[in-house]
């Protein structure tokens, strides 16, 4: 009897574990399955650029911000006579052959340059549809794009873009520095959202929180070129790895008047840059040992110690 009865009891024991098993496993399906729909939901919001998420953020716009924080950075600042642009070199391979055309700045008219920073495809697409536009309107009006009217033409294109499903954001942020016979010359910023403002300096890409935070200490209105060129250079020192940057990864655009009253834009080639550098105190070399720098009414000049 007492044999039975424990028989009769592992029995039972076992179809009781084995229902277990069927409910844990029905459990874990059941919820794998309400996982996989939560996921799926939440993964909504920032699988559309059209749709705000519960936080009221379009996720989309944020993740074209950050692909622009991490690529290289460019720099614009206003100076008493004119504006000054600065950026740093995509250095992929020593291979490649060196261009001969600016690698971030760029011209979009006589009147206006820009430095581009982000995704470089979307970032050219933008440039040709800017300079159709500026070409189109001096054909018109028989003169010169305004600045803050080109600026605004880009950013409804950039901003068509995050309205209509199936589309991808541009992934490219601008810098725009130019002169109009109306406000003179201005500098405005760009993201991927479409908004601008306008700035008398700002920086843009890696580590421009502080490249923007050394410009709001720095920065000082009727700045001169000089003052202005070693504000620019330290300020992109700030988003630089390296303590000692060398003049080939750098890039300098000054935008003045001539005697003429029309922009002339020039390029800073790497012997100006590297005195600059020196001048800057951001410059090591074997020579550099043997360099003093004197200052005479706010400018600095390299001399030979003796």
């Amino acid at each position: 009897f007492f044999f039975f009865q424990a028989e009769d009891g592992i029995r039972d024991a076992q179809e009781s574990r084995g229902l277990g098993d069927v409910y844990k496993r029905q459990t874990q399906s059941t919820w794998g399955l309400y996982k996989s729909e939560y996921i799926k939901m939440s993964r909504r919001f920032d699988s559309k650029v059209n749709s705000f998420s519960a936080e009221g953020k379009l996720l989309q716009v944020e993740y074209a911000v950050e692909a622009i924080n991490k690529s290289r950075p460019g720099i614009g600042a206003l100076i008493k006579d004119g504006a000054i642009l600065g950026a740093v070199k995509d250095v992929v391979s020593a291979l490649l052959e060196r261009t001969r055309q600016s690698e971030k700045i760029y011209c979009l008219d006589k009147n206006i340059y820009c430095v581009v920073s982000g995704v470089s495809a979307d970032g050219n697409y933008l440039i040709d549809y800017a300079r159709g536009l500026a070409q189109d309107y001096r054909f018109q009006m028989r003169e010169y794009i305004n600045v803050e009217k080109l600026v605004v033409d880009i950013c409804d294109q950039k901003q068509y873009y995050t309205q209509f499903g199936g589309s991808r954001l541009f992934g490219a942020a601008f810098i725009y520095a130019g002169y109009d016979t109306t406000h003179g010359f201005q500098l405005y910023n760009s993201d991927p959202s479409g908004n601008y403002a306008g700035w008398k300096a700002t920086a843009i890409g890696t580590n421009s929180i502080a490249a923007n935070s050394f410009l709001k200490d720095e920065y000082q209105e009727d700045i001169n070129l000089d003052q202005g060129l070693d504000l620019v250079v330290k300020s992109l020192s700030k988003t630089l790895d390296t303590s000692s940057p060398s003049a080939d990864k750098i890039e300098l655009l000054v935008l003045q008047l001539d005697e003429n009253k029309q922009v002339k834009a020039r390029f800073l080639n790497e012997k100006e840059i590297t005195e600059l550098l020196k001048s800057c105190l951001l410059y090591t070399s074997d020579a550099a040992d043997d360099l003093l720098c004197v200052d005479l009414g706010g400018r600095r000049i390299i001399k030979k110690k003796k």
